[in-house]
C-alpha cells in the first residue's frame, strides 16, 4: 500500500482546536491548521481565534486552568477573535471536502467545532480523523522516532503551533529532513 503522505492526490492537514476549558459547556476559542504540502514544499500554517457568542458567554464554562495552560486570556479572544462566521467558513473554504484533516485528539477537536459550527449555522464540510491514519504504514522504528521526536517537543498549546509541532515531527520522521513553515491564506 503507498503511504498517504507519498500520496500526490490527497491534500493533508493537521488541526487543532484550543478551548475554554476541558468540561462540558466549553467552547472553541482558537482554530489552527497545518497544510502538509509534499515532500519540498513548506508546511502552510495558519490560525484564527475566535469571538465567543453571547450565548457562550452566558452559560459556558471558562476555565482560568485551562487559560494558564494555552496562555489566551478572555478579554484577548473577546477583543481580537473573529466572529463564528468567518472562523468557519475559514476552515471549509481551506480545507473542503478534499484535504484528510486529522487531529490528535479527534474526539475532543470534534466536538468543539460542532459547538463552532451550530453556533455559525454552518455545515462543517470536512472530516476529522485520527493522526495515526498518517502513521499506520510507519515501520517500529519511524513510530518510536517519531514519538521520540514529540518527547523532546513539548506541545506549545497553542493551535497554530501544536499543528505545526505534528507535521513538523511528522514529515521529519517520514522524509528524513525537517520542513519548512509558510503562512497559510487568512
Amino acid at each position: 500500500m503507498k503511504n498517504i503522505l507519498n500520496r500526490s492526490d490527497r491534500r493533508i492537514a493537521i488541526l487543532d482546536v484550543e478551548a475554554s476549558a476541558l468540561e462540558a459547556g466549553s467552547y472553541p476559542i482558537e482554530v489552527g491548521v497545518a497544510l502538509v504540502r509534499g515532500r519540498s514544499e513548506p508546511i502552510g500554517v495558519g490560525a484564527k481565534l475566535i469571538r465567543p457568542t453571547k450565548e457562550w458567554l452566558d452559560s459556558g464554562v471558562w476555565s482560568k486552568s485551562s487559560e494558564a495552560v494555552h496562555g489566551i486570556p478572555l478579554e484577548r479572544v473577546q477583543r481580537e477573535g473573529e466572529p463564528v462566521e468567518e472562523a468557519c467558513d475559514w476552515l471549509n473554504g481551506l480545507l473542503g471536502t478534499d484535504t484528510m484533516v486529522v487531529s490528535d485528539a479527534p474526539r475532543y477537536d470534534q466536538d468543539w467545532l460542532d459547538t463552532l459550527f451550530a453556533a455559525a449555522d454552518r455545515e462543517q464540510e470536512f472530516r476529522i480523523f485520527d493522526f495515526q491514519v498518517l502513521t499506520r504504514d510507519f515501520s517500529a522504528d519511524q513510530h518510536r522516532h517519531l514519538a521520540y521526536l514529540l518527547r523532546k517537543d513539548a506541545p506549545p498549546h497553542r493551535a497554530a503551533e501544536d499543528t505545526l509541532r505534528l507535521a513538523s515531527k511528522l514529515m521529519e520522521t517520514h522524509w528524513g529532513h525537517p520542513p519548512q513553515k509558510g503562512p497559510l491564506p487568512m
